[in-house]
Parts: C-alpha cells; sequence; structure tokens
C-alpha cells in the first residue's frame, strides 16, 4: 500500500439515493478536477465549496454536482481531499468511478485507508479512530454516546497526559543513570513514588469504571431457555415485533440457535432462541440442545420459559439448576390455560433456588394477552438491566485489549514501586519502559525518542 497515492472511493452506500459523496484524497486530489473540465480551482487554508458540471473527455455532461474541496491543513486525512457530491443514481456513480479510474496516479482505495491516513497524519490516534469505527456500528443512543466520546479524543487525551506523566519521570530517572557524572539537581526525583502511585490509581479507576463498556458496545446477551414447547420462540417473535423464529405446536421446531438484536430503552441487547429441552434421538436436536446450553453459559441474563399449563413444569426447574448459567428472570407462560390460585400454590411449594434467586412473573403470550405480557417482560428486564448506567461516562475503555494494555501498564507500575530505586534504577527504569511501552499502544506513539526529547529540554545537559 503506497500512501503517496491519490486514492478515491465511494463513501455513501451503494444504490438508488438522492444523493452519493466521492472521496478523493491524496496530492493529487484537487488536480483531478481538470480531467472533468473544471479549471481554476484554488484552494489555500479553509475548505471551498462549489456548484459545478462535470464533463467527459468527449465533452458528455455526467452530472451537476457538488464540490468540497479542502486543503491538506483543514482536511480529515491530513491530505488533499476532493468530495463530490453527486445525485445518486447507480449510473452517475459508476460512470464518475470509471473515469477515475483512469486518471494516472489514482487509484481505488482500500479498506479503511482514509482513516488510516488521518492516523498516519496526526489526525487521529488509533483508540480515537476505534471510536469512529464504533460510531458507524452504533444503533442505540447508548452505543452513540459511547462511540462519540471515544471518537472526539476524549480517551486518548487522557491517555497521552499519562504517558506524558511516565515520559517525565522514566526522564528524570535515565538522566541519573546516563549522565551520573554530571552535576544534576538534588531534587531530581523527589516524590517520584507518589507519582506513581497516583498515576496507577488514576488508571486502575479507568479500568474499573470500563467493565461495562464492552456490553455496551457489543450489546448484552440475554439468552431464552426453556422445555420444548414452553413459548420462546413465540416471546422472541413479540420482543423483535417481527416474526423471526418459527412457532408451531410440534416440539422441537427450533433446533438452532436464532438471534435478533433490540433496543431497550437505549441498551443495546442480543436476544438468543435456543433450542428446546427434552428427551432426544434426533442427532440434529440433541446438537441444537448443546448449543443451548452453551449460549446459556455465556450469556449476561438467562430467561427460563415454563409452560405452567404443563403439570410437571416446576419439576423441571433441576435440569437448568445444572446449567451453571446467569439465571435472571423467570417467565411462567401461558398463565391462561391453568387458574392463578393453580399456579401461586405450586409456587409456595417450589424450593429450588434457581427459582428463588430469579424474578419471576407470570404471563401469557397469546391472543390478546400478549400486549400486557410483553410490557411486563420489558419493564422486568429493565430492572434487571439498571447495573447498565443510561450515560457514558466520558472516559471509558471500550476494548479487551484497552483493558489489558492499562492493566499492563499499572502491573509495571506496581513492580518499579516495589523496588529499590538507589540500589537498583536500572531496574526500575526498565519497568517505566514497559509501562510506557503499554501505554503507546493506546495512543499509537511508541517512541523511544521522546525520553532525549524531555531530557534535553528539561534539564539542559550539553557540553
Amino acid at each position: 500500500m503506497s500512501v503517496s497515492d491519490t486514492i478515491f472511493a465511494l463513501a455513501t452506500p451503494l444504490g438508488r439515493s438522492a444523493i452519493a459523496i466521492i472521496r478523493i484524497s491524496g496530492i493529487g486530489a484537487h488536480d483531478v478536477l481538470s480531467h472533468f473540465g473544471v479549471l481554476g480551482t484554488q484552494v489555500l487554508y479553509k475548505p471551498v465549496a462549489q456548484y459545478r458540471r462535470l464533463r467527459a473527455d468527449s465533452g458528455q455532461i455526467i452530472d451537476d454536482v457538488m464540490l468540497v474541496l479542502f486543503p491538506s491543513s483543514a482536511s480529515p486525512t491530513g491530505e488533499n481531499i476532493t468530495e463530490i457530491q453527486c445525485h445518486g443514481s447507480p449510473a452517475v456513480i459508476q460512470f464518475l468511478l470509471s473515469e477515475l479510474a483512469d486518471i494516472p496516479g489514482l487509484r481505488p482505495a482500500q479498506p479503511g485507508e482514509f482513516s488510516r491516513r488521518s492516523f498516519n497524519n496526526g489526525k487521529m490516534g488509533l483508540v480515537d479512530l476505534e471510536g469512529l469505527a464504533d460510531l458507524i456500528d452504533a444503533q442505540t443512543t447508548l452505543q452513540h454516546q459511547q462511540a462519540m466520546n471515544v471518537m472526539t479524543g476524549k480517551l486518548s487525551a487522557q491517555l497521552l497526559i499519562f504517558r506524558e506523566e511516565l515520559v517525565s519521570i522514566s526522564s528524570r530517572l535515565e538522566t541519573i543513570i546516563d549522565f551520573s557524572d554530571e552535576d544534576l539537581p538534588d531534587d531530581v526525583l523527589d516524590g517520584y513514588l507518589n507519582t506513581i502511585k497516583e498515576l496507577q490509581n488514576n488508571i486502575n479507576v479507568l479500568v474499573s469504571d470500563s467493565e461495562l463498556s464492552e456490553q455496551i458496545r457489543d450489546g448484552v446477551k440475554i439468552a431464552l431457555i426453556g422445555p420444548v414447547n414452553a413459548g420462546k420462540s413465540t416471546i422472541l417473535n413479540v420482543l423483535a415485533k417481527r416474526e423471526v423464529a418459527i412457532v408451531s405446536e410440534i416440539e422441537g421446531t427450533t433446533r438452532d440457535v436464532i438471534e435478533v438484536r433490540l433496543d431497550l430503552g437505549g441498551i443495546p441487547v442480543i436476544l438468543t432462541d435456543t433450542a428446546g429441552i427434552r428427551e432426544a434421538e434426533d442427532f440434529v436436536e440433541i446438537e441444537g440442545i448443546k448449543r443451548a446450553k452453551k449460549v446459556a453459559v455465556e450469556s449476561d441474563v438467562t430467561i427460563l420459559v415454563l409452560d405452567v399449563s404443563n403439570p410437571d413444569w416446576a419439576e423441571r426447574l433441576g435440569e437448568f439448576e445444572k446449567w451453571g448459567s446467569a439465571m435472571k428472570l423467570v417467565v411462567l407462560n401461558k398463565a391462561e390455560l391453568v387458574s392463578e390460585k393453580v399456579i401461586q400454590q405450586k409456587i409456595r411449594h417450589i424450593k429450588a433456588p434457581i427459582f428463588e434467586d430469579a424474578k419471576q412473573i407470570i404471563a401469557s403470550f397469546q391472543n390478546q394477552n400478549t400486549e400486557n405480557s410483553c410490557d411486563i417482560l420489558v419493564k422486568k428486564l429493565a430492572e434487571i438491566l439498571s447495573y447498565i448506567p443510561n450515560s457514558s461516562s466520558d472516559l471509558r475503555l471500550t476494548r479487551s485489549w484497552h483493558k489489558s494494555a492499562c492493566l499492563s501498564v499499572s502491573a509495571a507500575l506496581e513492580r518499579a514501586m516495589a523496588l529499590d530505586i538507589q540500589q537498583q534504577p536500572e531496574l526500575v527504569a526498565e519497568e517505566l519502559r514497559h509501562a510506557c511501552v503499554s501505554l503507546g499502544r493506546l495512543t499509537g506513539t511508541v517512541d523511544a525518542e521522546d525520553l532525549l526529547d524531555n531530557i534535553f529540554s528539561n534539564f539542559c545537559i550539553g557540553k
């Protein structure tokens, strides 16, 4: 991949639309307009928008478009950019892309190449780019808010502050090691331990505050489990507000895992319907039951659905206790087929811990009762998911590797504080270097020259 090429790509989805945008980035991004008969365009300090007519070499009119030209100093990629905002006809789009492909020095962009150039040219940090990816994928308000906090650089700015503090401490220590024969100030390492400890505490707080960020980004996993014909697929369809799963009175209809993504009050949810549990001999059904158990164990919340019209529904609780899943809700379904007195009487005699520890609702996801039961279920799920904050913190690590890097920093600082800096300065310096490298992975600025720059600027060592 050559970073000196001028690249182009369609920036909007394919298909018929009112407007489509084609982006061009690179040293020749403005010059390509002469190919379409647009001359005399000059961009100096700020973006310029022009309404122009584009023509092919043959003189044929391609389209009347809006051109937006960015100088490198004010562009998202740090290079000259031209955006062609044309009509969203597939024919117009294909005509323009074909013309661009024929211009010497231009080539189609590879996936993510515009963002890669933005990173290479210092326009966005590594973590910021991941926030951008999350923003594109955001489907709920909470996901949007979290992605914006990351993309706008608040997290990167804080991580850079932490790294600058580490570099400052490391540079003072390297000064003692490398320039021990010089007359250095006595207070070079004053407050060393307190600064390291405070930095470690700040990083640990950042890690602990981000425990729920991956659930917000990826979605809370909720599994529907239970015996065959208990009504799991019906509940899935009701919550999804569409026919996602086949519903039938034939036992064993659902044989595989079915997933649907939902927005429950801004919280992203991955709701999974699983195969009904029963004694089975069919290989496909046995495999479906095996997958159901696996999904239940890996889920954040498990909803056990039981058919209270089945006389032995309470006795079925025991087999689900063995699964080891995080049971949070038990739905006693098909309540319209049994008197409430009978249901309550049976509930009073249940001693199963799985039932006592979970919330329960009595419901009927059939006919006219469905809407009321759905409201009760959604309200109960909202209570269960109340541990997820309604607002997203400005500073939140959103990926497991972010947390791993910060934990590596914390561990290195812990090892550094355990060492005697007077007797083992080299070992302390090595641990601080490990911490700097781990933070550098997050900021995308792993550079040994930082230490030398800091030494010479702060201590004026030079002869």
